[in-house]
C-alpha cells in the first residue's frame, strides 16, 4: 500500500500546532482597579451630636484608565449600615491616579452623619454601584474605626454683662456665644423721672449671640475664643445697645406720651441666659454645636 508521506506530514504539524497552542496563556485585557488608600472624616475630634463628614481617597491600581462620564461612586457605612455617599467624580483616572471624593448625599438626604457615643466602624467602599469593569472587583472595600466622645456638659452664669462657663476639656479650640433674653419696659419721662403710671412692657428682647461666627454688627457681643484643653471661660460684654436696634432707639411708636413727655426705655427685665460652645476651624467657616448650657435669671438691667 502506497502511503502519501506530504499528508501525514501536514497532519503531525497540525496536532503539534494544536498541542503548542494549548499550553500558551492568554494576555489578559487591560483593565482599571480602583481601590480606598484613606478615609477620614471631620471634624477630627468627635463628640456625640456633631455632624460628621465622610472623605475617602481613592486610586486606579490597574492597568487602564477608569471610564469618563461614568459615576466613581462611593458609599460610607457606618456599622454596616449605609449613611452617605459620593457620587460626583466622573472623570477618568489613569493607572496609577489617585483623587479624593467628600460625601455629597445620602439615604436620608443629608450628606453627614449624626455622630453617637460609642466606638464605630467605617467602611468606605468604591465603585459601590458597579459601575466600572474592573480586573479586581474583590478589593474595593476600606474600613477603620473611630471614636465618639460623650457630649461635653457645661454650666454657665450671668456676671456684670459677661457670661462665665465651665464645660470639659476638648483638643481642639471652641467659641463660646452667650445670649440673653426677657422683657423691655418703657415709660414717659419728664425732667428725668417717669411719670407714674406710664410704664409699659414692650414685649421680648434678646441681646447677644448665639451662634459663634455671627457676623453682624454686634458680632463680638457675648462671644469668647476658647483654647484647647481649657476648662472655663468668661464671654465678652453683651452689649445692650442690641435693645435699641429693635426699635431703633425711638421707643415713642409704643408709647403715647401727653405734652411735655418724653417716650424711653426704663429697663430690660432679663430671665434667660443661653450659652452655646462651638468648634471652631481656622479653614473653613462655621462649626458644630458642642454643648449648650441655660441659666434663669430675674435680673432688671437698666437701658
Amino acid at each position: 500500500m502506497r502511503i502519501h508521506r506530504s499528508t501525514t506530514l501536514a497532519a503531525a504539524a497540525a496536532v503539534a500546532a494544536g498541542l503548542l497552542g494549548a499550553g500558551t496563556a492568554q494576555a489578559a485585557p487591560a483593565r482599571p482597579d480602583l481601590v480606598v488608600t484613606k478615609v477620614t472624616w471631620a471634624p477630627q475630634s468627635v463628640a456625640a451630636g456633631q455632624q460628621l463628614a465622610f472623605s475617602a481617597t481613592i486610586k486606579n491600581q490597574g492597568t487602564a484608565a477608569t471610564p469618563a462620564d461614568v459615576i466613581h461612586g462611593v458609599g460610607f457605612q457606618v456599622d454596616g449600615k449605609l449613611r452617605t455617599w459620593s457620587d460626583y467624580v466622573t472623570w477618568s483616572l489613569a493607572p496609577g491616579e489617585s483623587t479624593t471624593v467628600v460625601a455629597s448625599g445620602g439615604p436620608t438626604g443629608s450628606s453627614t452623619w449624626t455622630a453617637t457615643t460609642g466606638t464605630h466602624e467605617i467602611l468606605a467602599y468604591v465603585d459601590d454601584a458597579g459601575r466600572i469593569a474592573e480586573s479586581n472587583e474583590s478589593n474595593n472595600r476600606t474600613k477603620t474605626t473611630f471614636t465618639v466622645a460623650a457630649k461635653p456638659t457645661m454650666t454657665t452664669s450671668l456676671r456684670g454683662l459677661t457670661s462665665y462657663s465651665t464645660f470639659p476639656a476638648v483638643p481642639g479650640k471652641t467659641g463660646i456665644a452667650s445670649y440673653l433674653s426677657g422683657t423691655g419696659y418703657g415709660a414717659c419721662f419728664v425732667g428725668g423721672r417717669v411719670v407714674p403710671g406710664t410704664e409699659k412692657s414692650f414685649g421680648t428682647y434678646g441681646a447677644g449671640n448665639t451662634d459663634y461666627y455671627y457676623s453682624g454688627p454686634f458680632s463680638q457681643s457675648g462671644k469668647v475664643e476658647v483654647p484647647a484643653r481649657a476648662t472655663s471661660a468668661t464671654s465678652a460684654e453683651i452689649n445692650l445697645g442690641e435693645i435699641y436696634k429693635w426699635h431703633y432707639g425711638d421707643p415713642e411708636y409704643l408709647l403715647d406720651c401727653a405734652a411735655g413727655q418724653t417716650p424711653d426705655f426704663t429697663r430690660w427685665h432679663v430671665t434667660k441666659l443661653t450659652t452655646n460652645r462651638w468648634t471652631v476651624s481656622d479653614t473653613t467657616w462655621g462649626g458644630n454645636l458642642l454643648a449648650t448650657a441655660t441659666a434663669t435669671l430675674d435680673v432688671d438691667l437698666p437701658l
